[in-house]
């Protein structure tokens, strides 16, 4: 009995750690953390607004790494929240929720 128990606990916590964050686009479209920027781009409606910039890192033997991440804001509205998607190297790495439109 036990270590069915402990299976199942195993099991649930690789799903937990597995879960990608989601995004349904105004457009119904669902997008998905680890989708690349030309597949949500695809997918959803053009952003309300784009940001991009350049973020460093410490790489190997004191390297320095350089990434790029732009930021796309969709504001669908005072009814409705306003999410923040963030591409790290052209890839969606999360989605935050910042609160209601205007």
């Amino acid at each position: 009995m036990k270590p069915t128990i402990l299976v199942m606990t195993l099991l649930f916590g690789f799903a937990a750690a597995a879960q990608a964050d989601n995004f349904r686009c105004p457009n119904g479209a669902i997008v998905s953390t680890g989708d690349s920027m030309s597949q949500v781009y695809i997918e959803c409606d053009p952003p309300s607004f784009k940001n991009t910039r350049t973020e460093s890192e410490s790489g190997y033997r004191g390297a320095t790494i350089l990434i790029n991440v732009e930021e796309w804001t969709y504001n669908e509205g005072p009814h409705r929240l306003v999410h923040l998607l963030v591409f790290r190297n052209g890839v969606l790495a999360e989605v935050q929720t910042l609160g209601y439109g205007k």
